[in-house]
């Protein structure tokens, strides 16, 4: 059975109220028709982040943790909820049609822009041999974000870098 569910998002917030906020009204306006559920896992805020989720954005599943539970295992709590993990017992019963075909991590600062969504659903289904996908993260005035891109620690990497060679890559 195919799955009703294109995409699952999961956001872990802790106390960042505003930022979201813009997170999540950015994320539903780039939707592109497409159907899925997006998971906020509160790790204990102290501002109004729940019940501006409540009010403003019903759909929105929560996960609100009495503790501060960390980045990593706050991510898994909503990949569980949303029945990613099949060898966990408590989520193997789940209708397969409910659990979505591809997940996104998303942080609580970032402002998805119009028709993102849709375009990575759409890369994921036409390349099939992807299984992870990395974002182009921008700055505020529209330039590309360098910390962004990360490569793997070579020998030659560390030379460029050490010596200003990497600005020109």
């Amino acid at each position: 059975m195919a799955s009703a569910l294109d995409l699952g998002i999961i956001i872990v917030n802790y106390n960042v109220c505003a930022l979201l906020r813009r997170c999540l009204q950015t994320v539903f306006a780039s939707d592109g028709g497409l159907r899925f559920k997006v998971v906020v896992v509160d790790n204990q805020s102290g501002d109004d982040s729940l019940a501006m989720v409540r009010q403003e954005f019903p759909q929105v599943e929560i996960i609100a943790n009495d503790f501060n539970a960390g980045y990593p295992a706050a991510n898994n709590q909503g990949l569980r909820l949303l029945g990613v993990d099949k060898a966990d017992d408590r989520v193997a019963s789940l209708d397969e049609a409910l659990q979505p075909r591809y997940c996104l991590l998303l942080n609580p600062d970032t402002e998805v822009e119009p028709d993102t969504i849709p375009t990575l659903i759409r890369f994921l289904d036409e390349t099939p041999n992807v299984g992870v996908v990395g974002p182009r993260l921008m700055l505020p005035n529209g330039e590309l974000d360098h910390a962004c891109r990360r490569g793997f620690p070579t020998p030659q990497a560390s030379f460029y870098y050490m010596f200003g060679l990497s600005r020109l890559f």
